[in-house]
């Protein structure tokens, strides 16, 4: 699900945003290519049970450094780094939440679309990554490339036109099976997993769990822009980030409910539970890296 923003809205908010000098990293590095992947995953939600989730993901990359990122989370941080923008997001609460209490529709309220950014650099060797690390907590870290280790088979399959192979890794606490194309010679992919000899379009973990599939490759001069509002993200160790990230999961669904049933005008509305999923193997539904309960 993706926010729709009223195209008027949109529009007047990037012209003010332009000329108020947000659109920060103007001497960013510029993508030679665009990959969209759908990030699908399941988890355990509070009393939701185990829902399954659809992210939208974008991968900008050049020879030497990407990004990867939900221009959905993205445009609502851009929002959020200057008053005007700010002014703006309060606009978009007040008509999603018009809009959800006339319909129910909780996908209307403003929500970010995946939380986590990535930024590979290949001459360091190092990802830096940023994301959610509780409810109001948010922290960032820095890893070597050297904790994936990838075996590449001999089995193959097209996906979008191009002919891909197969590679596995063990990263962080799960198998990963993935398929990378030659053809494309950008030594990349989609959230941590890069180190191929070609661009990774689809990857999946052996549990089901977790996948990324690319499903539209386009080339691109857009300027990989740092994470807006940066000073928020705390330098934390990864596995700590986790621990809380699972920890805050767990109980999300409480907080999200008091907070939309209980509005500032004093209206209350009983928010339906998102549908829950029966996965075959359900006792083992954890975040994307487990090691953090090592």
């Amino acid at each position: 699900m993706h926010l729709t923003v009223p195209t008027a809205l949109l529009a007047s908010t990037m012209i003010m945003l332009a000329h108020s000098g947000s659109l920060a990293g103007k001497d960013a590095p510029k993508a030679e290519i665009k990959i969209s992947y759908n990030y699908r995953h399941l988890f355990f939600r509070g009393s939701d049970g185990v829902v399954e989730i659809n992210n939208r993901y974008i991968l900008l990359a050049n020879q030497k450094e990407s990004k990867f990122y939900s221009p959905q989370t993205e445009y609502l941080d851009s929002l959020d780094s200057t008053p005007e923008g700010r002014a703006v997001s309060r606009q978009l609460m007040d008509i999603g939440v018009k809009r959800y209490l006339e319909t129910g529709d909780r996908s209307a309220v403003p929500h970010n679309d995946g939380d986590i950014y990535v930024f590979k650099s290949i001459p360091e060797t190092e990802t830096e990554v940023y994301d959610r690390a509780g409810m109001i907590e948010f922290g960032h870290y820095t890893e070597p490339f050297a904790e994936m280790e990838w075996a590449i088979g001999d089995s193959t399959k097209n996906l979008l036109g191009y002919e891909c192979i197969m590679a596995t890794t063990d990263y962080h606490g799960r198998h990963w099976n993935v398929w990378f194309t030659p053809d494309i010679p950008i030594h990349d992919g989609p959230w941590k997993l890069c180190g191929l000899p070609g661009l990774i379009l689809e990857a999946n973990e052996t549990d089901g769990q977790h996948s990324f599939i690319a499903d539209g490759i386009e080339k691109s001069d857009r300027l990989m822009q740092p994470v807006y509002g940066k000073h928020r993200y705390e330098k934390m160790n990864r596995i700590d980030m986790l621990k809380s990230l699972s920890a805050y999961y767990g109980n999300m669904d409480g907080a999200v409910r008091a907070a939309l049933e209980n509005l500032p005008d004093g209206k209350r509305s009983a928010i339906s539970k998102a549908p829950a999923v029966q996965p075959e193997n359900t006792q083992n539904i954890d975040l994307i890296e487990t090691d953090y309960r090592k």
